[in-house]
């Protein structure tokens, strides 16, 4: 049975990301969408991953709206931000351990992947 996972998993892993690896703390919507793909083209030719990644802008919209304790969006640079009073820790806690050991590690592995080789 496939893991649905949320917009909202996708941008906190890849502000994650990029944080520790470019001290950056937004994504452009731009980013966020070619890590959308490449999360779920990675994850298609991974046989123990039964999970759909849910990054459409209408699934972006909605996990801004439904998140914005956590995250913002900055019309001037078209990116997502992290709120100013959560840090990488608090995104961590939400985020990281809600999910299927095996779909967990995969989006955090590969979220990672994406962001280095950006």
């Amino acid at each position: 049975m496939a893991t649905f996972v949320g917009a909202e998993y996708i941008i906190a892993n890849v502000l994650i990301a990029l944080k520790k690896f470019s001290n950056r703390d937004m994504v452009t919507l731009d980013e966020l969408s070619e890590a959308g793909i490449f999360i779920q083209q990675q994850s298609l030719s991974d046989d123990k991953i039964d999970a759909i990644f849910l990054s459409s802008s209408e699934q972006v919209v909605t996990a801004l709206y439904d998140f914005s304790d956590y995250f913002e969006y900055d019309r001037k640079t078209n990116s997502i931000r992290i709120v100013k009073t959560k840090n990488i820790q608090d995104l961590e806690s939400r985020f990281i351990g809600y999910l299927p050991f095996n779909v967990l590690s995969f989006l955090v592995n590969i979220t990672m992947k994406f962001v280095q080789q950006g």
